[in-house]
């Protein structure tokens, strides 16, 4: 009996916690932005400015063209993944310094 009503207790409290960090969490999310977006829109841009310039890239064999494409798109996606980690844990500290609790 002690034990289901500590439970019940238990997940009430965690309602409202999540209830009172429900705008909190939003605000973050809503902050940051998606990294899935972002890789596929600079993605898109690279292969518009290289399908716009086809007769210098015609001289290239498709292979290493795609090769070039690939690795700048994965370095791109490096520098935002670093300045999205690097965003994120300054948010973090920030939270840490408040202290809620």
């Amino acid at each position: 009996m002690f034990k289901a009503l500590f439970t019940g207790l238990l997940n009430l409290l965690a309602s409202v916690i999540q209830l009172i960090c429900w705008p909190v969490n939003q605000i973050i999310s809503n902050a940051l932005p998606d990294l899935s977006d972002k890789i596929l829109s600079v993605t898109n841009t690279l292969n518009s400015v290289f399908d716009s310039i086809t007769w210098a890239l015609g001289l290239i064999p498709p292979l290493i063209t795609e090769t070039l494409l690939f690795i700048l798109t994965i370095e791109i996606a490096k520098h935002t993944i670093f300045v999205s980690t690097h965003t994120l844990i300054k948010v973090w500290n920030v939270f840490q310094k408040i202290k809620f609790w």
